[in-house]
């Protein structure tokens, strides 16, 4: 049994460096995602004046432009998806988990919150040809500017989030009968 245990531990200290690796690879989709919601705030700047006569783009192609930075987003949430259930997958199996198991979970919380500011986004981008009656460009830029800074604040807590996973993930345990 204390071989099992040994075997165990090492394999979860070889794996240490390949999970510290999938958080960097999370805060560079995290970083890709910001570029994305700058973009979405030059969207809501378009939205503005979509609304008025001879409008650089109308509804319908606001509609679009919505509907390619909903999907621009879902990518690299699914991608930090993925990373984050393949870390969490990894330490449930280690005998110590220590903090970043907590960490993985609250990451993989604060991804579903990410999740329903990108479903709103996504279900504005359906509404916005329909609604052209009735919605006002100036309505409908706040109402991006409101989700794009939704999900801007979610990607700063992740990030604060996976800078504490990678210190967790990275730090030199220490050693059994050791002084500090």
């Amino acid at each position: 049994m204390h071989a099992t245990t040994h075997n165990a531990a090492r394999e979860a200290a070889q794996a240490e460096p390949c999970l510290a690796q999938h958080v960097l690879q999370c805060q560079d989709h995290t970083e890709s995602l910001r570029t994305v919601l700058r973009a979405c705030h030059a969207v809501a700047s378009l939205a503005a004046g979509a609304s008025n006569p001879g409008a650089t783009v109308g509804m319908d192609g606001l509609g679009e432009l919505l509907h390619l930075h909903s999907e621009a987003m879902e990518q690299r949430l699914d991608a930090i998806h993925t990373l984050i259930e393949t870390i969490r997958t990894a330490l449930i199996r280690r005998p110590e988990r220590g903090q970043a198991i907590s960490l993985t979970l609250n990451a993989s919380d604060q991804l579903a919150d990410m999740r329903q500011v990108q479903l709103a986004w996504q279900a504005v981008a359906c509404m916005v040809p329909y609604a052209a009656d009735t919605l006002t460009g100036e309505n409908l830029a706040a109402a991006l500017r409101l989700m794009a800074d939704a999900m801007h604040g979610r990607t700063a807590a992740m990030d604060d989030m996976l800078d504490a996973l990678h210190a967790a993930l990275t730090a030199t345990p220490v050693q059994e009968g050791a002084t500090p």
